[in-house]
């Protein structure tokens, strides 16, 4: 790790503000940039990063989470991870990483791919990646994004982990991916397709159809004897279909085809809870009610009927972003926990110009959330709210149109992943502490 203080800091932040990928702002005025920073800007607010983030690491790639608290690993385009642990503000390379070779078989095709893992407290994380550049006799597969996890607990004794891959090129640098393909790994690094597809079709591509059985991070590492995951086989016969179900696998070691347990969800999220399973389903199929006007429900299944406990107006799609457990409306700064129901409001209010939020990310245990948006004649602006508390902590600066990727942990400790170059094949991460509130106050005054 590579440390420096404010006066290094405030060259690093001008450097990424001239070179840096524009994601808000556009394209790139780099002189109009640097006249700002000389003459200054009356109109914008006097908290500035350099205020709170006074530590900076390089990585190849931004970070991104893994299944084990505090771990973060980075994967550059060709195939080479690192792993990295974050705590009270610093941020520690890992150098004890595993590295072995398996292969696997997609649609009849074998895919070999390079797995770098850790385990940390007792628990395992590692990535890998496919690409055909050097594989021409896969031609069904330019790219497979393979994650390795734990198994879940009920299928533990047939092997100890889980493989799984993502093969949707686009969603490489995302943390939402959705793993098409899942396999048990054995000790000797044979793999077998996890859950029973014999039922599984092609599609108009002659591979076989990436929604039949999906997962996605926010799902793994159920407890229960049966396993909950997506699929959208009922909706379309060859190609991939947007209307998706929640299936059960049927028992111990395989799942039962067909085995439909909560129908036509409006996404690919649930939580399990005391009460039963809590998922987000739209007001009718056209996601209007009678007056036009776009509109969703919170329901909850408890294996014999579904209720619905909250409902919102908007687009599920296009006016809120789900984060964790957090459903944070853009429009009106809301961010609503379905699990325990709680609501907290950032008010826009606190920059001094209309402020238009494009991202959102809950943190670790979903106590402090990151917004990322445009405010003050554009400029982009980053929200840090402590959902506990109901403090928010506003900053304006151009280096936030550069964010990558933004983690939150429990601790305070918050990393802002940014790109470092026009071809964004460079990273930094910024780092804070945020701590108490009371503390950054008086950090940022």
């Amino acid at each position: 790790m590579v440390k420096r203080y404010k006066t290094i800091l405030s060259v690093l932040l001008c450097v990424l503000t001239v070179f840096a990928v524009i994601t808000v702002t556009g394209v790139v005025d780099i002189n109009k940039i640097i006249n700002e920073r000389e003459e200054g800007t009356t109109n914008a607010p006097v908290k500035t990063v350099a205020d709170v983030f006074t530590t900076y690491t390089e990585a190849g790639s931004p970070l991104l989470e893994t299944d084990i608290p505090g771990v973060f690993y980075a994967m550059r385009k060709n195939g080479d991870v690192s792993f990295f642990k974050a705590q009270g503000g610093n941020i520690e390379k890992l150098s004890d990483v595993g590295v072995f070779d398996v292969t696997v078989t997609c649609s009849g095709q074998k895919l070999p791919v390079t797995i770098h893992y850790v385990e940390v407290d007792g628990r395992t994380a590692g990535y890998g990646l496919f690409t055909n550049a050097e594989h021409p006799d896969v031609f069904l597969y330019e790219y497979a994004f393979f994650k390795l996890t734990d198994q879940f607990d009920s299928y533990a004794s047939r092997s100890d982990l889980l493989l799984l891959a993502d093969t949707e090129k686009s969603r490489f640098y995302d943390e939402d991916k959705v793993y098409s393909e899942s396999f048990y790994l054995y000790e000797s690094k044979e793999t077998k397709n996890f859950l029973n597809e014999d039922q599984r079709i092609v599609d108009l591509n002659a591979k076989l159809r990436a929604d039949y059985k999906m997962f996605t991070d926010d799902i793994l590492h159920q407890t229960e004897d049966k396993i909950l995951f997506f699929s959208s086989r009922f909706y379309n016969d060859y190609g991939h279909s947007e209307q998706v179900d929640i299936f059960i696998s049927g028992g111990y070691g395989e799942n039962v085809d067909n085995n439909r347990h909560i129908l036509d969800v409006a996404s690919l999220n649930f939580w399990k809870t005391e009460d039963g399973i809590r998922y987000f389903k739209l007001k009718n199929t056209e996601d209007t009610d009678a007056a036009g006007v776009s509109a969703f429900s919170l329901m909850n299944y408890n294996d014999e009927n579904s209720r619905e406990i909250i409902s919102f107006d908007g687009s599920l799609k296009e006016d809120f972003i789900i984060s964790g457990t957090k459903l944070f409306s853009i429009k009106t700064g809301e961010i609503y926990d379905v699990v325990t129901g709680e609501n907290t409001k950032f008010d826009y209010g606190k920059f001094s110009t209309s402020f238009t939020p494009d991202l959102f990310k809950a943190g670790e245990d979903g106590k402090y959330c990151l917004i990322r948006g445009k405010s003050n004649l554009g400029k982009p602006s980053l929200a840090i709210v402590d959902t506990q508390t109901g403090e928010a902590y506003t900053y304006t600066d151009n280096v936030f149109g550069h964010i990558a990727s933004m983690q939150a942990l429990s601790d305070g400790t918050i990393i802002l992943s940014l790109a470092a170059s026009e071809t964004a094949e460079s990273y930094y991460q910024l780092t804070a502490k945020i701590g108490e509130a009371d503390a950054l106050a008086e950090a940022v005054g």
